[in-house]
């Protein structure tokens, strides 16, 4: 992880004072400044090494900061995979680095939540606090993770809704709109509540092939860290502020566009927000925990 954090703040840095390559269309970032991401990655180094030496709540609050930092200002790393999907064509400067930066950031997030773990007193096999975390995969979510999943529905109902009043985007001659219209529908549609109710964790009896197993949980929560920080940062940030600063598209009326960016800011911080319960709630059962209650049954037994 130093090296992918290093090798990111020593292009930077050679990017800010002799200039860097000419990005395709809105630049490397939304984030203005050239020494944004040289700041940013200095930030994380600071607390991958205060983690190695002397780990502490500042460590991890740091950690924290900087980790989510990284994955913001590489926020448009979301679109290139979704323009590689589409046929759309790659900025692959642009992409190399926001991969560099996405990756420094998601190691860094999982570095600092190792660290917080031990620092409460996590299990060191599971991770989980007994007592005080979902045990099983069958538990309750709890009922901000159910508000934060049905406000990213609901936000992403917003958004189509806007667009079934002023047509959808779709072609029969574009293999691609119908592509995205699917993708859409899975990841607005179908992802929010897989976050939070049962037959997200748990295949439901109609997959037949699979009805009981668990429901691998990267599959959902993958897509909804990816799509929930991409659409955050799109449009949480670049698009509101052009809301706010009232640069808006001058062919769409006023309704359509308070109605598509907000929507599409809700829809991500929902997805972001319920994932984190979702990872929770899938962590594969203790090992420590079940021999523990297997030895007080053998004892009971005896």
């Amino acid at each position: 992880m130093v090296l992918i954090l290093v090798a990111y703040a020593v292009i930077h840095v050679w990017w800010a004072v002799a200039g860097g390559p000419r990005f395709a269309t809105f630049g490397e970032s939304f984030v203005p400044g050239a020494w944004t991401p040289v700041v940013l990655s200095g930030l994380a180094l600071a607390a991958w090494l205060l983690m190695a030496r002397r780990p502490g709540r500042g460590a991890v609050a740091l950690g924290w900061v900087a980790g989510v930092g990284m994955l913001l200002y590489s926020f448009m790393f979301a679109l290139d995979l979704a323009g590689m999907l589409f046929g759309e064509p790659t900025d692959w400067p642009g992409f190399l680095i926001r991969s560099l930066g996405i990756s420094g950031g998601l190691l860094l997030v999982l570095r600092t939540a190792a660290t917080r773990r031990r620092l409460v007193g996590a299990c060191p096999d599971c991770g989980r606090v007994h007592g005080r975390s979902p045990e099983r995969r069958t538990d309750a979510m709890p009922r901000w993770a159910f508000a934060a999943a049905y406000l990213a529905l609901a936000g992403s109902l917003a958004r189509m809704g806007a667009e079934l009043v002023t047509g959808l985007p779709w072609s029969p001659a574009d293999p691609s709109s119908l592509a995205f219209l699917i993708a859409y529908g899975l990841a607005g549609v179908v992802l929010p509540p897989a976050l939070v109710h049962r037959w997200g964790r748990i295949w439901p009896r109609w997959v037949v092939p699979l009805a009981g197993r668990s429901v691998p949980r990267w599959l959902v929560a993958g897509p909804a860290l990816l799509v929930g920080f991409g659409l955050s940062g799109y449009f949480g940030l670049a698009g509101m502020t052009h809301v706010v600063m009232g640069d808006l598209d001058p062919a769409r009326p006023l309704w359509w566009t308070l109605a598509v960016v907000p929507g599409y800011t809700v829809w991500g911080l929902g997805l972001v927000v319920a994932a984190v319960p979702y990872l929770s709630i899938t962590r594969r059962p203790c090992r420590i925990q079940h021999a523990l209650n297997e030895s007080s049954t053998a004892s009971l037994a005896g």
